[in-house]
């Protein structure tokens, strides 16, 4: 298991009511099911970067990896 740094931003920030949080998982897959008080089906539909470039769900964290999740943008 990989320890890691997972940054939150946007609508997904207000939901969990915390901006950055640590945990470990072997994959991104895996880390959508560790967000507090997130369910994997909101976790699906998040951007996320891995050390600042766009990494697949299959992808397998590093300890010292850095996680930025964010929700995509929405308007009307």
């Amino acid at each position: 298991m990989a320890k890691v740094k997972v940054r939150l931003y946007g609508v997904i920030r207000l939901k969990t009511g915390m901006s950055v949080f640590e945990t470990e998982a072997e994959t991104l897959n895996e880390l959508q099911k560790r967000i507090p008080g997130v369910t994997p089906k909101e976790a699906k539909d998040l951007i996320v970067l891995v050390n600042g470039e766009k990494a697949g769900r299959r992808y397998q964290l590093k300890t010292g990896d850095e996680i930025v999740l964010m929700s995509p943008a929405g308007g009307g």
